[in-house]
C-alpha cells in the first residue's frame, strides 16, 4: 500500500511538473505571439497611410503650406476621417488644420496639441485620455511649420483584443487537453519504473526467474530494465553457483574435520605410545594445514575479484620465472616419468612476481595432475604485439569444450576429477590474479591432445 502511494506522489510529481512547464511555455508563447501580430498591424497600418503621408510632404515642400493646407480642404472637407488624424501647425505652433477622427470628434481640440519632444520623420505615439491612442508621422517645412498625420489605434486594438479573446479559449482547451496528456504521459513513462518495483518484490521474495518487462530497448529507462535483468540474470547464476560449490565446500571441508576428530578421539580413547600421539597430532596438522590453504585461497579470490588485491609489480625475464616454475615440480614430473620443459623467448614482463608465479604455479600443477605417466608439460613465453602470453601445454585428458567457461568458477570440478584431491580453486585463483593484471586466462585443445591453458599479460 505504502509502495503505491509513493508510485502515486511520483506519477503527480512528473504529471505536476509537465503542467506547470506546459502552461508557462503555452503562455510564453501567447504573449509573443500578440507581441508579433500588434507589431505586424501596426505596420500594415503604417504602410496603408503611407502614400498619403509622401503625398502631403511632397506638396509641402514643392509648394509650400498654403497649398497644402488647400489640399486638404479641397480632400477632406470639414468631414471627419474614420481613423484618420491630421494636424498642421505654423511656426509659432498654431493650428492651421485640424482633422479628427469620427472616434474623437467630441474630444476638445487643445489635447490634440503636440508633445513636447518631437520625434520628425518617423513614428511616435501620442497618449491620450481615451481608450484609443494616435500613432502619429511627424514631418518639418522649412517655414518651421509641422504636419502631423497618422491614425488612431481602435481598429488595431480592436482585433488584438478579439485574437486575445480566442487565444483565452484556445488556452483552455490547450490546458485541458494537456492535462489529460499529462496523466497519460506520467503512466507511460512511469510505467517501467512500476514493472521495475513490481519485479524487485518478486524477487525480495524469492523468485529469482522474475524479470522486468521490456518494451523498447532503445528507450532510457528500458535500457535500465535490461541492466536490472542482466544483473538479475548474474544473481541467480551466482546464487546457483553458490548453493553448487557449498555442496563440495562442504563435502571437502567436511573429510579432513571429520579424519581429525576421529583421529583425536581414537587418541584420547586408546592408550597409545608417544610417538602415535604425536604422528596424530602431525595428521591434525596437515589438515589443518590444507583448511587454511582453502581458506587463504578464498580470501585471494575475493581480494583480486573485488579488486583489493595488492601488487607489488617489478619488471623480470619470463625465462627465470618459468625455470624457477619447472624446478619446483621437477621431481614431482620425474616421478611420473612426465617430461617437464620450458621455453622463452628474451622478453620481459611486469608484474607481481609472487603472484605470477602462483598463477603459473597451479596450472603447472593441474597439467601434472591431469597427464598421464610418459606424458608430457610444456611451459612457454612469446612476445604477440604489446602482450605477452605465457602458456602451459599438457598431453592430459582434455577438457569438453563445453566445461571451458565453468572451470574457471569457485569450487567447480570435472566430474572426472574427483577421484584427484583438489578443491576446485585453483583455477579461480588463476583467473583472479591475471585479471587483477588487466589480463586474460583462456583454455584451448592442444595440437595432439590435451590441453592449453593461455595467461596473456600487457606488456
Amino acid at each position: 500500500m505504502l509502495n503505491k502511494i509513493k508510485t502515486s506522489l511520483l506519477s503527480f510529481k512528473v504529471m505536476t511538473a509537465y503542467l506547470v512547464l506546459f502552461f508557462f511555455s503555452t503562455i510564453a508563447l501567447f504573449c509573443f505571439s500578440i507581441f508579433l501580430l500588434d507589431s505586424g498591424i501596426s505596420k500594415m497600418e503604417q504602410e496603408r497611410i503611407l502614400p498619403k503621408i509622401d503625398s502631403y510632404i511632397e506638396i509641402g515642400e514643392e509648394e509650400g503650406t498654403t497649398a497644402l493646407v488647400l489640399a486638404l480642404r479641397s480632400q477632406h472637407g470639414y468631414n471627419k476621417v474614420n481613423n484618420i488624424f491630421i494636424h498642421l501647425t505654423d511656426a509659432n505652433g498654431l493650428t492651421t488644420w485640424l482633422t479628427v477622427p469620427q472616434q474623437l470628434d467630441d474630444f476638445p481640440s487643445s489635447n490634440f496639441l503636440p508633445p513636447d519632444s518631437i520625434v520628425l520623420d518617423d513614428w511616435q505615439f501620442f497618449d491620450l485620455p481615451v481608450q484609443n491612442d494616435l500613432e502619429v508621422f511627424s514631418h518639418s517645412f522649412d517655414d518651421g511649420s509641422t504636419l502631423f498625420i497618422g491614425r488612431t489605434t481602435e481598429r488595431q486594438e480592436m482585433l488584438v483584443e478579439s485574437i486575445r479573446a480566442i487565444f483565452f479559449f484556445v488556452i483552455i482547451g490547450i490546458m485541458l487537453f494537456g492535462g489529460a496528456g499529462g496523466v497519460v504521459l506520467a503512466y507511460q513513462v512511469l510505467r517501467p519504473v512500476r514493472n521495475l518495483t513490481k519485479t524487485v518484490k518478486e524477487v525480495s521474495k524469492g523468485d529469482m526467474a522474475s524479470r522486468v518487462p521490456v518494451s523498447d530497448p532503445k528507450g532510457e529507462l528500458d535500457e535500465l530494465a535490461e541492466l536490472v535483468n542482466n544483473m538479475l540474470q548474474r544473481i541467480e547464476t551466482l546464487v546457483i553457483a553458490m548453493r553448487d560449490a557449498l555442496d563440495n565446500l562442504g563435502h571437502d571441508l567436511r573429510t579432513p574435520l571429520t579424519r581429525m576428530r576421529t583421529k583425536i578421539e581414537r587418541t584420547l580413547i586408546e592408550e597409545g605410545s608417544y610417538e602415535a600421539q604425536r604422528e596424530t597430532l602431525m595428521d591434525c596438522a596437515e589438515e589443518i594445514e590444507r583448511i587454511n590453504s582453502l581458506i587463504t585461497m578464498l580470501m585471494d579470490i575475493a581480494e583480486a575479484e573485488t579488486g583489493q588485491m595488492r601488487l607489488k609489480l617489478e619488471q623480470f625475464a619470463a625465462k627465470d620465472l618459468l625455470e624457477d616454475i619447472a624446478g619446483c615440480y621437477e621431481i614431482i614430473a620425474e616421478d611420473r616419468n612426465i617430461t617437464l620443459s620450458y621455453e622463452a623467448e628474451d622478453i620481459k614482463i611486469t608484474a607481481d612476481r609472487h603472484r605470477m608465479a602462483q598463477a603459473l604455479g597451479n596450472l603447472t600443477d593441474n597439467a601434472l595432475k591431469y597427464t598421464p605417466n610418459n606424458g608430457a608439460v610444456t611451459l612457454s613465453a612469446v612476445k604477440e604485439g604489446n602482450f605477452v602470453i605465457l602458456s602451459v601445454t599438457d598431453t592430459g585428458i582434455g577438457i569438453p569444450e563445453e566445461e571451458r567457461e565453468r572451470i574457471f568458477d569457485k569450487l567447480y570440478r570435472l566430474d572426472k576429477s574427483r577421484s584427484e584431491k583438489g578443491i576446485g580453486l585453483g583455477l579461480s585463483l588463476v583467473r583472479a590474479v591475471v585479471e587483477a593484471h588487466e589480463g586474460t586466462v583462456t583454455v584451448s585443445d592442444a595440437p595432439k591432445r590435451g590441453s592449453i591453458f593461455s595467461i596473456r599479460l600487457p606488456q
